[in-house]
């Protein structure tokens, strides 16, 4: 059964094609039980849905590449991307810095998911040129973290 109403759809696939102007490419980190097998702790009751949700939003548009990365079996390719809880979902960008976003992203999530998608895929922030010019003085990577409660 779909996730995604087919107005709501209809309605990312016009934004996707009017504004994704490059490719994307996203990673998935979650965990699939062999053969339905549940080894007690690597339970994640929202993989199934983030796979599915992801799974319809990526095939809304050509532009977008989704890799799909098992958490134990694949656990060095986690590793590598950062990635400690799944469900994960990576948003990569051109300059190897990236969006994370952990859990199932519903609710308000959502939008900001497909925000960005786009911003990916344009290379454009959408960040004001004063922010901008702050940001160019920052002289080290930083780690920020936002926490969102389920809707």
């Amino acid at each position: 059964m779909p996730i995604l109403q087919p107005q709501d759809e209809e309605a990312i696939r016009q934004r996707f094609e009017s504004e994704l102007t490059g490719d994307v490419k996203m990673t998935l980190v979650t965990h699939n039980p062999i053969g339905g097998l549940m080894i007690p702790g690597r339970d994640c009751p929202s993989c199934p849905t983030t796979q599915d949700l992801i799974g319809e939003v990526v095939a809304l548009s050509s532009k977008i590449e989704l890799e799909i990365v098992d958490f134990y079996r694949e656990s060095e390719i986690a590793n590598s991307l950062g990635v400690d809880k799944i469900p994960a979902v990576i948003v990569h960008n051109s300059d190897d810095s990236a969006a994370k976003f952990y859990g199932l992203p519903s609710g308000f999530e959502f939008p900001v998911l497909l925000d960005a998608i786009v911003a990916a895929s344009t290379q454009i922030s959408g960040l004001s040129e004063v922010a901008l010019a702050a940001l160019a003085k920052v002289t080290e990577d930083v780690h920020i973290q936002v926490f969102v409660t389920p809707t």
